[in-house]
């Protein structure tokens, strides 16, 4: 099965309600957000960042949906590898989650040396919602290497 199936099940199964684990659906989503990068899904981001969105930087919700817009415009072609550290929830609508993703991208029209674009980060997700409807109402980001993006 494909990560890209994989995900799609495990989010369809949670939205249809009975026991579902909080945990396995957050890390589930970020699977599939790493999956819709790779596929340069724009419309997939419209529907996970809440409207109530704000970030550290002041971005809101469009500020950012552009700049997602942006990235798939000038990579072509986009990896994606991630590593969720750490879940907490706080309560049965809200989690924290806490990835390290590995993002390399080649611009648009650029051999593969030369258009290679990549870096490390450390993101930490607030998202609200719960039992299959969560959705990111902030984040925070930083070069996992310590530096700021």
């Amino acid at each position: 099965m494909t990560r890209i199936a994989a995900a799609a099940l495990a989010l369809a199964l949670a939205a249809c309600g009975g026991a579902s684990d909080p945990e396995q659906e957050l890390r589930a989503l970020i699977e599939a957000a790493a999956d819709a990068a790779e596929a340069r899904d724009t419309g997939f981001f419209r529907g996970l960042i809440a409207e109530s969105y704000r970030d550290s930087r002041g971005n809101d919700r469009e500020q950012l949906i552009n700049y997602i817009r942006g990235y798939f415009l000038l990579h072509q072609q986009i990896e994606v590898v991630t590593r969720v550290t750490e879940v907490t929830l706080e309560g049965a609508d809200a989690a924290r989650v806490v990835v390290q993703a590995g993002m390399a991208g080649r611009r648009a029209g650029q051999s593969v040396l030369g258009g290679l674009d990549g870096d490390l980060y450390r993101i930490e997700l607030e998202l609200a919602g719960g039992s299959g409807e969560w959705q990111v109402i902030g984040a925070r980001w930083e070069r996992g290497l310590g530096g700021s993006e």
